[in-house]
C-alpha cells in the first residue's frame, strides 16, 4: 500500500534572503511631474541562480502480520521500519536582486506627456511608459516560501474482518483468518466481474459501489502483511550569487540515501556540485574606452546587456540539471537616448525590462 504526503518545503542559503527576491514581482508606478523635476532614480538588477532540488522520501512502516507475508501472499515484508531518500529533479533559474552599484536618475524632457515609470518594490526599473504589469508578462515565478501544498492522507482504517480474528490467542491464527478473509474478498470480486453470483448488482452504479468497497476491503487486509510505504515530496531551493567568474564544483548541499538533502557542511552526505562556464562574456574595456562609455550612459535610460553561461548541477557524476542562463555579471550596460520618449499622445514609446537581469524584454508603441 503507498501513501503519497506532498509537501513544499524552501531551504533558503547561499548569500541571500528568498523573501527579498520574491518581492520583486509587484511593481508600482511613479509619475514623472515638476515636483520629481523630471526625473526618477532606479536600480538594475543583478543576477542569482535558484537551484530548486526535489527529494523523495520513503518511509515503511511494517504491518502487524509481516512475518506472515511470505507463507499466505508469497511475498517478502519486512519486519523493520525503514526511511530512505532519492533524489527526483532538478531545475536551474535566475532571479534579481537589486544592484546598489547600479543605480540611474532618468531625466524626461519636459515637452514629454504625462511620462510614468514602473518600479519593483525594491527600485528595479520594470517599464517606462508601459502599460502591462509582470503579472502580464513573461515574468519570472518564484518557489513560495515554507510548506504547501497538497496532501493525502492513509487509509488507515482496519479491514472488516470476522470476530474470530479478535478473539484469536495467537498472531499465527490471526494472519490465518485474514488470509482467508482477503481470499474471500478477491473471490467475491472475481465472481461479481464474471457474473457468476445470484444476486448481482442492478445496474452499473451499484456493481462499481459493491467492487470499490470489495477492493478497498482487499488494500485494508493486504495492509496487515505488506505493511505502508509513505512517499513525501520535498522540494528545496537554494540560491548561487555568481561573481562573474568561472565555478567548478562548488558544493550547493550534501546528500544521501538514508539521511536525505543535507547542509553543504554535513559530510553524512556526498556533495551536491554546482559548476558554471561562461559562453558569452562582455569584452573588458580599457580605461579611455570606460571613460567614454560612461559619459554615454550620463543622462540616458541605463539597462543592462547580460551575458551567458551554461550552469550544470551534478551528484556523483551525474548530470541532474543543465541551463544557459543570462547572468548580468558577465555582461554590461548600455543606453537608450532620452529624445525617443519624447512622447505623442496618441503613440507613446513604451519599454519593458526584465527584472532579473535588466535586460530589455520590449519597446513597443503604446
Amino acid at each position: 500500500m503507498i501513501r503519497f504526503e506532498r509537501s513544499l518545503l524552501v531551504l533558503g542559503c547561499l548569500c541571500l534572503v528568498q523573501a527579498g527576491l520574491n518581492a520583486q514581482s509587484k511593481v508600482k508606478r511613479y509619475d514623472v511631474t515638476k515636483e520629481t523635476d523630471y526625473g526618477i532614480v532606479y536600480r538594475l538588477p543583478e543576477t542569482k541562480v535558484q537551484i530548486v532540488i526535489s527529494v523523495r522520501e520513503r518511509t515503511y512502516t511494517p504491518g502487524v502480520l509481516s512475518s506472515y507475508a511470505d507463507k499466505y501472499l508469497s511475498q517478502k515484508a519486512s519486519a523493520e521500519p525503514t526511511r530512505t531518500y532519492e533524489i527526483t529533479g532538478s531545475t536551474l533559474r535566475i532571479l534579481g536582486q537589486p544592484d546598489t552599484t547600479k543605480q540611474y536618475l532618468i531625466v524626461f524632457d519636459k515637452k514629454s506627456t504625462a511620462p510614468f515609470v514602473k518600479l519593483t518594490d525594491r527600485g528595479i526599473l520594470y517599464s517606462i511608459n508601459g502599460n502591462t504589469d509582470p503579472s502580464e508578462e513573461s515574468s519570472p515565478h518564484h518557489l513560495p516560501l515554507g510548506q504547501a501544498i497538497e496532501q493525502k492522507v492513509a487509509d488507515k482504517a482496519l479491514p472488516s474482518l470476522p470476530r474470530e480474528y479478535a478473539q484469536a490467542g495467537t498472531k499465527s491464527k490471526q494472519a490465518e483468518i485474514a488470509a482467508n478473509y482477503l481470499y474471500e474478498v478477491r473471490e467475491s470480486a472475481m465472481n461479481i466481474l464474471t457474473g457468476s453470483v445470484d444476486n448481482m448488482p442492478k445496474d452499473g452504479e451499484s456493481m462499481r459501489l459493491v467492487l470499490d468497497r470489495l477492493r478497498t476491503e482487499e488494500r485494508r487486509t493486504q495492509r496487515l502483511f505488506l505493511g505502508d510505504t509513505t512517499e513525501r515530496v520535498m522540494t528545496y531551493a537554494f540560491i548561487y550569487d555568481p561573481t562573474g567568474e568561472d565555478a567548478r564544483d562548488v558544493v550547493i548541499a550534501r546528500f544521501s540515501e538514508l539521511g536525505g538533502l543535507v547542509g553543504r557542511d554535513d559530510l553524512s552526505g556526498a556533495p551536491v556540485l554546482l559548476s558554471l562556464q561562461a559562453t558569452e562574456r562582455a569584452e573588458p574595456l580599457g580605461e579611455k574606452e570606460q571613460r567614454k562609455k560612461d559619459k554615454q550612459l550620463e543622462g540616458s535610460v541605463v539597462y543592462n546587456l547580460p551575458g551567458e553561461a551554461l550552469l550544470t548541477l551534478t551528484y556523483e557524476g551525474r548530470k541532474l540539471a543543465s541551463e544557459k542562463l543570462p547572468l548580468t555579471q558577465l555582461g554590461t550596460q548600455q543606453a537608450l537616448a532620452p529624445k525617443m520618449f519624447s512622447l505623442t499622445p496618441a503613440q507613446p514609446t513604451a519599454v519593458y525590462l526584465d527584472t532579473r537581469t535588466g535586460a530589455i524584454l520590449n519597446i513597443r508603441q503604446e
